[in-house]
């Protein structure tokens, strides 16, 4: 069937070849707006780099079956050896495809949170056998195909067999071509994931990587925070976020502030963070034609203080909770809340609550030990903590339409209710609901008002549209109590959500265009007390880092705390900025514009050169001062 056992070996990599490229083509296809900023000569040139990806993959994986190959005479132990080979490769294409299908959710590749998704098996199970059952049938089948033919191909015997001096001799040219294509750079370091932008844009970036690269390349990666000499970061750190109002105190803690206690009423604090809520999609946040899918959530804000410039610290759930329990930005390569980051000291929103006298509670509508959420909020300080199987089911359910993991919102934010009217106030409050996350299961036809889908834009309108029923529910509920006048609600997302634009979604939206890629990191901050506040439109930058202080000096707590964040209240800080991290990429968005950063390049911007100069130093800065602190136990007492 093969000449010898280089035209056997070559055959299979080329395939591979071919399959690597075709998903690489399979999500330009499905997020063409993603790449619409790249020309004709960017896109061939991503393509080139991507080729270069791809061959560092498919031979860093495959050198030791190819050596093995070029020795192994008989059939039937070639047979074994390629099978073997093949499941390496078959890995490899699965992990890449199922790459393009979570681009959809954070418009970036995955990377080394892979590691962490099984925190979450329940609802990746269930996406995979829900929504996405197609997808892991076909998986499952093309798989069994792959595997059988590649033995089948290795089980006959070759017309020649090369051997003596000439395999020798092709041999050592067979390493030195792998050696070659693995390293792929003649200079300097081996080919890196900030080597793969052709150039200088997300986009370029995000065409040329794979999934797999960027998993097995970021899996014990800590990047190398010392874009700054760290003397000069604190300095600049500091200077951003100087206050009178919060000083800096403590010269072994750097970045350590005193916020003074002030005569304040001791208001209750009730937290919802809403899974997925992107402001790109909200009525009354989004920049796009509204759609009427959150319209209570709307009036709400318009009802109290609505912040338009607030984002996400990061692009999974659990950095959006270390950010609002810690008030810090997980630096690239290190590990969340509750999976190593609690190592080093760290301020936590729940024990300061309770250092000033406030009970605390803390639930998701996912279930108890998704992220860890349970031991997370015993971290932070938080004495009561809940998860789905607590929470009694009192929302009307059609025939069939049990959730199959977690609960659903209402019957979180129902049970969150009644917790609260059974604690002592003061009282700080935090839940986090799940029903916005794909898969997007309804309890009812009733909030079906586009053709629903499990995992597209549809269900995902449909899911806002019930999370907004949840809310409206709630709070007209709790607008009963004694205890709600004197309640201060914070509504916000843990993260953005896919593209508003994408092409489900432009046909109800056909004359908007896209906006810029930060868009995605968007999310909504309401603070609702009608008695407290009046209403009022701010359009402060923020983050979920700003949270933390932002109660602080909000309530009037005496505390000594570290964070990457201000009162969104104190008009005395000096420069106001979003630091966020995304997989290989960190990034800051401040009233200059946003950078985004790969620790080699700025590969976008929305700033001219001075600003976006002023940018980086700011984030190199942040970055530097946040990841060596937090190495050196310096971030607090």
């Amino acid at each position: 069937m093969h000449k010898n056992q280089f035209t056997q070996i070559l055959t299979l990599i080329f395939f591979s070849f071919i399959v690597l490229m075709a998903i690489r083509l399979t999500l330009y296809n499905f997020y063409q707006d993603d790449f619409s900023d790249l020309t004709d000569n960017e896109f061939y040139a991503s393509l080139f780099m991507g080729f270069r990806v791809d061959m560092i993959t498919i031979l860093t994986f495959s050198s030791p079956f190819i050596l093995l190959l070029l020795f192994t005479i008989r059939a039937k132990h070639r047979a074994v050896i390629a099978t073997i080979w093949a499941v390496i490769l078959n890995i490899i294409f699965i992990l890449s495809f199922s790459d393009v299908l979570y681009y959809d959710y954070i418009h970036r590749h995955i990377s080394n949170e892979i590691f962490n998704l099984a925190n979450d098996a329940d609802i990746i199970t269930g996406m995979a056998f829900g929504s996405m059952l197609y997808y892991t049938l076909g998986a499952i089948l093309l798989s069994a195909v792959f595997l059988y033919a590649v033995h089948k191909i290795f089980s006959h015997k070759l017309d020649t067999f090369i051997a003596g001096k000439k395999l020798i001799i092709l041999t050592l040219i067979t390493i030195a071509v792998v050696f070659i294509g693995i390293r792929n750079n003649f200079g300097g370091k081996s080919f890196g994931s900030s080597d793969a932008y052709a150039v200088n844009k997300v986009s370029s970036g995000n065409l040329a990587l794979n999934g797999f690269f960027t998993i097995y390349r970021t899996a014990k990666t800590t990047q190398k925070h010392n874009l700054l000499h760290f003397d000069e970061a604190i300095k600049i750190t500091q200077e951003a976020m100087s206050s009178h109002n919060a000083p800096f105190i403590d010269k072994k803690y750097p970045l350590l502030r005193s916020y003074p206690h002030k005569d304040t009423p001791k208001y209750n604090v009730v937290i919802v963070l809403l899974e997925s809520f992107g402001a790109e999609h909200l009525d009354g946040f989004t920049h796009y034609k509204e759609l009427n899918v959150t319209p209570y959530f709307k009036e709400l804000s318009n009802e109290g203080l609505k912040f338009t410039n607030f984002y996400s610290n990061g692009y999974r759930s659990i950095f959006g909770i270390t950010s609002i329990f810690t008030g810090i930005t997980i630096p690239a390569g290190f590990q969340y809340l509750g999976k190593g980051l609690e190592l080093s000291n760290l301020s936590y929103l729940g024990k300061v609550a309770k250092e000033n006298g406030y009970s605390t509670v803390s639930m998701q509508a996912a279930n108890n030990r998704s992220y860890r959420v349970d031991a997370v909020s015993a971290l932070a300080g938080f004495d009561e903590y809940y998860g789905a199987q607590d929470m009694p089911n009192v929302e009307t359910i059609d025939e069939g339409r049990e959730p199959l993991t977690g609960t659903y919102d209402f019957n979180m934010l129902d049970f969150y209710h009644k917790k609260l009217n059974e604690m002592k106030e003061p009282f700080l409050g935090f839940a986090f609901t799940d029903s916005t996350h794909s898969d997007f299961h309804l309890p009812s036809k009733t909030y079906e008002r586009y053709p629903h889908d499990l995992k597209n834009y549809n269900g995902s309108l449909n899911a806002y549209i019930y999370a907004d029923n949840s809310i409206k529910r709630f709070m007209d509920g709790v607008k009963k109590e004694p205890w709600f006048d004197r309640t201060i609600f914070i509504f916000t997302s843990d993260h953005g959500s896919s593209d508003a634009l994408n092409p489900i979604a432009r046909q109800y939206r056909p004359d908007d265009k896209p906006l810029p890629s930060i868009e995605h990191f968007r999310i909504p901050l309401i603070i609702y007390a009608p008695k407290i506040f009046k209403p009022e439109i701010i359009k402060t930058i923020g983050s979920h880092n700003d949270i933390f202080p932002t109660i602080v000096d909000m309530l009037g707590w005496k505390a000594d705390i570290t964070t990457m964040g201000s009162s969104l209240f104190d008009k005395d800080i000096h420069e106001r900025f979003s630091y966020f991290f995304a997989g290989n990429l960190i990034g800051l968005v401040s009233d200059d514009g946003y950078i985004k950063y790969n620790f080699k390049n700025i590969v976008e911007t929305s700033a001219d050169e001075n600003k976006t100069h002023k940018m980086k130093k700011l984030l190199f800065a942040v970055d530097t001062a946040e990841a060596t602190l937090l190495q050196k136990n310096g971030w607090t007492k």
